[in-house]
């Protein structure tokens, strides 16, 4: 990057400071700024379901075959959904203790919450569409990511040559689509100018103590899902200190941190994997890949804080059914999320449409993105490193039993 040019972050940080400044300045006659923040968020909707889609299909079909989706498969996605479960409760717990969204109440906004909470068995059903394309056309992620988990385990069962002409294509559709990603996110500092310009114009300056305290949610619940779960699971199944380890990872660290992106660290973390870790080259090339897509336990802490946000900001009270209920669809969305700078941004407007919640909700956060993805991702990258390393120590110790 050249010296002086601002990256995308800087951009949205300014454009998140002018226009809350901006917001604070005018006032509510700033409201009519709001089109270009509503155009932003419909820009940003317009390809997430393809997208989603084709990543989940990617990441299973990636697995090669049905006998390697087996015990290491299995292994492995396991432990990717009970992280990423526990890393959701920990957010929704810290934001209930921490409280980021208390005192700053958004009139009017609360008969857009669903009230009619459907039944366990009504919720397990709508796991599975009648008709895919109009779950498609109806945005629901749920119905989408199981068609695409059962799409990838069929490509797999393909012979060779149809299989890699599907892969081909998909690989080739999922790019197409991560192009015009990238092209909406180069307008984000826009949309968050316009969205936080009208927040602050609406509601004034009383919105930054909740992002505050949500900023301080998020890393809470980042560090003591690093330090307790990551260094737990890395210590019990290797008995070596996981300080030492993540130490010895620190590239993995720095990079993911500096680009904010899974994609973009994926080959730091096979190389350090392979030759500084040494562990075995099938676990890291099933692992690491199909990680930057499938395990994002920084977005499962980010789901649970912004569930507690929301809900408390609206002065909404939710049931223990209805927590669990979020926790689980953060980990459904984060199956999916695109590896790339900013990518749970684009997510997280689904997340808050499938609970019931207002997505206008994103204008708030936008501007405390950069400020977040940076633990987030990190924790994101790591978080798959540290499964490879567990999945090989349990390999060696049943080589050597």
């Amino acid at each position: 990057m050249r010296k002086g040019k601002l990256s995308l972050g800087d951009k949205i940080l300014i454009g998140m400071v002018l226009g809350a400044i901006t917001g604070i300045i005018i006032g509510p006659k700033i409201v009519s700024i709001s089109l270009v923040g509503d155009i932003f968020l419909r820009l940003l909707r317009m390809n997430v379901v393809p997208l989603i889609f084709t990543n989940v299909v990617l990441a299973v079909a990636s697995m090669g075959d049905v006998k390697r989706l087996g015990k290491v498969g299995l292994k492995m996605t396991a432990m990717f959904m009970a992280t990423t479960f526990i890393a959701g409760a920990i957010g929704l717990t810290l934001g209930l203790l921490v409280k980021p969204g208390l005192g700053f109440l958004m009139e009017g906004l609360g008969d857009l919450v669903q009230t009619n909470t459907p039944s366990l068995s009504e919720t397990i059903l709508g796991f599975f569409p009648v008709n895919i394309m109009e779950s498609f056309s109806q945005g629901n992620m749920l119905q989408i990511i199981t068609f695409a988990l059962i799409s990838g385990v069929a490509i797999i069962l393909l012979s060779n040559n149809d299989r890699e002409r599907i892969l081909d294509s998909l690989g080739l559709f999922s790019r197409f689509l991560m192009s015009i990603l990238k092209i909406v996110m180069e307008f984000t500092p826009y949309g968050v100018f316009a969205l936080m310009a009208n927040t602050t114009g609406l509601y004034g300056s009383s919105v930054f103590g909740p992002l505050g305290k949500f900023i301080i949610s998020m890393y809470l619940g980042l560090a003591l899902h690093a330090f307790l779960i990551y260094g737990g699971l890395y210590y019990f199944s290797t008995r070596k200190n996981p300080f030492i380890f993540l130490k010895e990872i620190a590239p993995i660290w720095t990079t993911s941190m500096a680009t904010c992106s899974s994609a973009a660290t994926l080959p730091v973390s096979m190389e350090i994997c392979k030759n500084k870790l040494k562990l075995k080259e099938d676990i890291v090339g099933l692992t690491i890949p199909i990680g930057a897509t499938m395990n994002m336990n920084g977005n499962g802490v980010w789901y649970g804080v912004v569930t507690a946000f929301v809900a408390q900001i609206m002065g909404f009270d939710m049931s223990l059914y209805q927590m669990g209920m979020a926790i689980f669809t953060g980990l459904l969305m984060t199956l999916g999320a695109p590896g790339i700078p900013g990518g749970i941004f684009v997510a997280t407007t689904v997340f808050l449409s499938t609970l019931g919640f207002p997505i206008e909700f994103v204008g708030l956060l936008g501007g405390i993105f950069r400020i977040i993805d940076i633990g987030l991702t990190a924790v994101n990258v790591v978080g798959s490193v540290v499964i490879a390393t567990v999945l090989d120590a349990g390999e060696k110790k049943t080589v050597n039993s």
